[in-house]
């Protein structure tokens, strides 16, 4: 018996990434977690972040999607509130957004991407300990640290990638301060 579940799904979608390209690697979250709810606000809501990019981002960049392993490995491959049927299709109409194998390196992402751009997941700090900037919607214990911008909306969001078009480097030191501070007063 043939029975549609969101892997199947998923793998209509993907694609190879070229990392050639210009690109923003957008990693996708574990629902229900507190990194989106409640950490996410109104971003919670990864589709409406995904078009929030789109519309942010310089018009030769696209974006990469990868899903989350853990996602169909916790809460299995049947649809859920978090991922309905359709869910995947819905981020793949999206202008500019391309689905990555669930397979694919994520620090290749991230090292080839121009950007990290998450809600406020745990790639915005890998991405930046690979002296990567990166840009977030929600607001993690780490949103002051170094290399990550903050965004709330498309037009600060295209402001946080001007910057990094711009040339903003990542000084390794400010990152270690930052960690050392943070130790210190927790």
């Amino acid at each position: 018996l043939f029975r549609s579940n969101l892997k199947k799904e998923y793998g209509a979608f993907e694609i190879q990434p070229d990392l050639n390209k210009k690109f923003v690697y957008f990693p996708l979250h574990v629902q229900p977690e507190c990194t989106t709810s409640p950490e996410g606000g109104v971003f919670v809501d990864q589709i409406l972040t995904l078009e929030t990019i789109s519309a942010a981002i310089p018009k030769d960049w696209i974006i990469y999607v990868k899903e989350h392993p853990i996602q169909w490995i916790r809460f299995g491959t049947d649809y859920s509130d978090d991922r309905y049927q359709g869910y995947y299709k819905k981020i793949a109409s999206i202008s500019k957004v391309r689905l990555a194998p669930a397979n694919t390196n994520s620090y290749e992402l991230i090292r080839n991407s121009q950007v990290v751009v998450t809600v406020s997941g745990s790639a915005a700090l890998e991405s930046v300990f690979l002296r990567k900037p990166a840009v977030i919607f929600g607001y993690p214990w780490f949103q002051h640290c170094p290399g990550i911008l903050k965004a709330d909306g498309t037009e600060s969001c295209r402001a946080a990638l001007e910057k990094i078009v711009s040339g903003l480097k990542i000084d390794q030191q400010e990152i270690i301060n930052y960690l050392k501070s943070f130790e210190e007063a927790s």
